[in-house]
This record gives structure tokens, sequence and C-alpha cells, in this order.
């Protein structure tokens, strides 16, 4: 049987959810991917060009840091990664 890890990345919660959803249905260990800088909701302004998530998406090269770097992965067959939608227009 193959090992599987449900690891992702959630800004507000909502890819929180859906992880823990589908780590449940087919019986995974979960990992939440934490950046060392937790974001803030002002963080989160997508609209506002000069807030820390449009800045971060704007910057192809820009890697917040993590908080966290034990995931293990090499210990599992299957890695499922979740991650929040980004949506903007030019």
């Amino acid at each position: 049987m193959e090992k599987v890890l449900v690891a992702y990345f959630s800004a507000s919660g909502t890819t929180a959810q859906k992880a823990k959803e589908i780590a449940k249905a087919v019986g995974s260990d979960l990992y939440e991917i934490r950046p060392e800088v937790p974001y803030a909701s002002d963080d989160l302004e997508w609209m506002n060009k000069n807030s820390r998530s449009s800045v971060e998406m704007n910057d192809k090269a820009f890697r917040p840091a993590l908080a966290n770097k034990d995931a293990h992965i090499e210990d599992y067959d299957v890695i499922l990664l979740g991650f929040p939608k980004m949506e903007y227009s030019l």
C-alpha cells in the first residue's frame, strides 16, 4: 500500500479545509506548510498592489522563508499538494 501525504499551504483557511477533507477521504497524513512570518489580513489584500501577497506573487523569484521544514517527504510514495488559487488581472 502506498503511503500518501497531503501537504498544503493555506493563507485564509479555505485550502486547509479542503486539504483536511482530502486527507480524511484517502486516509493520508496531513502537513501544513507555514511561512516563517505569518500572513496578516492586510497582507492578503490582493487588490492592493503593495500588499505582501501582491508583491510576492509579482516577483516569480521570491519565495518566503518557511517556518517548518520537517515534512519528511522521503517517507511517502505519493504527495498531494494544495495551495490557494491565485486570481488577479493585469
